[in-house]
């Protein structure tokens, strides 16, 4: 699903996990405490630990936002009559993520099964923009998901940039400068070739 964070960018989806954590965190707990475990009579008092109400959240934007590439039918009859294109179970290349999410959801059952589904609702009202529209437009300082690093990383190699250029340039001059000098037929002291070799920095 890392195809909602190449269409979103990095600090988007950064935004969408972090808000969906906080949410997530206690409205799973909640739904426990105030539906699962009174209509079960205690019976079901346990939530497993891991992000699966956030995958779910994630799984609910992938699966408004991409759409399937391509469709195939698994035949469920011994017919091999071709007239009846309703024959089978339809089936897309997104299919296979499905599955692995259904079975991460039933995986402990009850706790597991509910945290998918309150991750699905946050991710779907996300999506609607159910959830308050200033929250929605807030996004993570850049430096959470290191922009200022790149840019700062870009700064560097532009400064590098420069000062190779200005030292191949100082080191043409001054090889200019020797030729011109050679050529003259007269030598420079000590002194004279330290004054020309900073006369350029100046």
């Amino acid at each position: 699903m890392r195809a909602v964070e190449r269409m979103w960018g990095s600090r988007k989806f950064a935004t969408f996990v972090f808000v969906t954590s906080l949410f997530t965190s206690w409205l799973t707990p909640a739904a426990l405490a105030l539906f699962l475990r009174p209509l079960t009579l205690g019976l079901f008092n346990y939530l497993p630990a891991g992000p699966t109400p956030i995958i779910f959240a994630i799984l609910a934007q992938y699966h408004a936002m991409i759409p399937p590439i391509y469709k195939y039918k698994i035949a469920t009859s011994a017919s091999t009559s071709t007239d009846d294109p309703t024959q089978g179970i339809t089936f897309s290349d997104k299919s296979y993520r499905y599955l692995l999410a259904f079975q991460l959801a039933l995986f402990q059952w009850p706790g597991s099964l509910l945290g998918a589904l309150v991750g699905w609702m946050v991710g779907l009202s996300w999506r609607m923009e159910v959830l308050p529209r200033s929250l929605i437009r807030w996004r993570l300082p850049g430096w959470v998901v290191g922009m200022r690093t790149q840019r700062r990383s870009q700064e560097f190699e532009g400064l590098r940039r420069r000062l190779e250029g200005e030292s191949a340039s100082t080191a043409a001059a001054s090889g200019a400068q020797s030729q011109a000098d050679s050529e003259g037929g007269r030598r420079r002291t000590m002194g004279q070739q330290v004054i020309d070799q900073f006369q350029g920095a100046f």
